[in-house]
């Protein structure tokens, strides 16, 4: 099991999976800011200002991380995986942006943390 950095400006949704995420690159997306593996990279409002879809920071430290990226297993699909954590009231816009550029770093395995949801 993965654990993912705590954000406390991150409120994140819920899931009852039980499938276990691998270890990915980790996208962070709070209100204010966007962070991989916990650098800042741009400011969101920046990102929703722009009428592009790209956001080249977030694509350039993707295509930095992608180079550190080690596949453990040789039999393993040579796949680059990525994990947004991302406020559920992010807006879809924004969320948007996010996965485009992520595609276009080619991470095409792109996984969105939720919280466990509680058994009662």
């Amino acid at each position: 099991m993965e654990i993912l950095p705590s954000n406390k400006a991150v409120k994140l949704p819920e899931s009852t999976a039980e499938k276990k995420p691998r270890e990915t690159v980790v996208v962070v997306v709070t209100p204010s800011d966007i962070l991989v593996q916990g650098r800042k990279v741009a400011q969101v409002a920046d990102v929703m200002g722009s009428e592009d879809d790209l956001i080249e920071p977030l694509k350039a430290e993707l295509d930095l991380q992608a180079g550190r990226q080690v596949i453990r297993r040789e039999n393993e699909a040579q796949t680059k995986a990525v994990t947004i954590m991302g406020d559920k009231q992010i807006p879809y816009k924004l969320l948007r942006k996010v996965m485009v550029t992520c595609a276009r770093a080619n991470f095409n395995e792109v996984s969105f943390a939720v919280m466990r949801k509680s058994e009662v």
